[in-house]
């Protein structure tokens, strides 16, 4: 059996607004952990450049943002009520390896709830800063 199999083709990593972006949604530990859990399940992404624009990955679904065509963010649907919460959105960003490191790296930008089917203005921008927040932390590059 390949190590692949057993870690994934990713690396993911959140950053700390997510972390606090998870702590407004869920109060208790163990929606936390649950969170987590669904988030980690993208080490497993079917192809390491998907060319799709949607997919399946193992029981989740995701999709890339239309709005943001072209810079790799996209969303990962929770279809679990954790928290008494449903319709969770884990909004990421599929980055390549970071410096010295060996696999791509799947970056978790935000968690939400999504109350409409299209994303807000607002939201966009958060997205969008969030992205290039890491691009400049961790890539030194911002033109990607």
């Amino acid at each position: 059996m390949a190590i692949e199999n057993l870690t994934g083709t990713h690396h993911v990593r959140g950053i700390k607004p997510a972390f606090a972006d998870v702590g407004k949604i869920c109060k208790r530990t163990r929606d936390k952990i649950e969170i987590r859990r669904h988030a980690l399940k993208l080490r497993f992404w079917p192809t390491r450049n998907p060319q799709d624009d949607a997919g399946k990955l193992l029981d989740l679904d995701w999709s890339w943002i239309k709005a943001l065509s072209g810079l790799k963010v996209g969303e990962l649907r929770i279809n679990d009520a954790i928290g008494g919460n449903d319709n969770l959105r884990i909004i990421f960003f599929e980055g390549g390896p970071i410096p010295k490191g060996t696999l791509p790296v799947i970056w978790v930008l935000r968690v939400m709830q999504k109350k409409r089917d299209d994303f807000s203005k607002h939201d966009l921008t958060i997205f969008k800063a969030r992205r290039l927040l890491v691009l400049e932390r961790f890539y030194n590059d911002h033109l990607n």
